[in-house]
């Protein structure tokens, strides 16, 4: 059984404080088996990644894409997804690079609603950590009344926030097995949220000391 965090920013990410290794030493800490790295329209990371993807722990090569119609993930991207495209031309882009589109946070505040019917995604992200609030409950519910595959990702954008959410896979450990795995709707969804005094004070701190 394979526990993963698959939304993780780093310093790639302007409003990120965790370098790519801290990121992955929180996830093992935590024992986690995987993370993905899912900076904001930056693929930054990923050479950092593939080496530290090694010794039985995996981090997946991403991307959190500021679509026209909201934030999609492209988890196992091999190349930057442009931004402002509409959120179908985004899906299609990332699964022409080889990976999957998820629908990131929804319905958390401040975020577009109507996302999640302007393309069909691989999954929608039903739990996240930075997500207050009823967020989480009308992303599960849309889910469940839709049939839809889930995903769950902390949203981290410090170290200690690593691992707050994950999902639970039973499959082997390489992107195929995992990618098909969510798409076929079989991974199990868990997490708490970031509590709202540390994450209105993070928020501060990240519109504060942007890079």
């Amino acid at each position: 059984m394979l526990r993963l965090d698959l939304h993780v920013h780093t310093t790639h990410s302007r409003d990120g404080f965790c370098s790519v290794a801290e990121a992955v030493k929180a996830a093992r800490a935590k024992g986690l088996d995987g993370i993905a790295i899912t900076d904001h329209n930056s693929i930054g990371g990923h050479p950092e990644a593939k080496k530290l993807s090694r010794g039985g722990f995996l981090v997946i090569p991403g991307i959190e894409v500021s679509s026209a119609d909201g934030h999609i993930l492209g988890l196992g991207v091999s190349g930057l997804v442009p931004r402002g495209l509409p959120a179908e031309e985004t899906v299609k882009l990332i699964r022409k690079m080889g990976g999957i589109a998820v629908a990131a946070h929804p319905f958390a505040l401040g975020k577009k609603p109507t996302l999640v019917y302007k393309a069909k995604f691989d999954a929608v992200e039903a739990f996240n950590s930075r997500a207050l609030f009823l967020s989480n409950l009308l992303a599960r519910r849309f889910v469940e009344r839709n049939h839809l595959p889930a995903t769950a990702g902390s949203d981290a954008h410090f170290p200690d926030e690593v691992g707050l959410a994950s999902v639970r896979l039973n499959c082997e450990k390489n992107f195929e097995s995992i990618f098909e795995e969510i798409k076929r709707g079989r991974a199990s969804v868990s997490g708490r949220n970031l509590p709202l005094p540390s994450y209105l004070r993070r928020s501060l701190h990240m519109i504060l000391h942007r890079h």
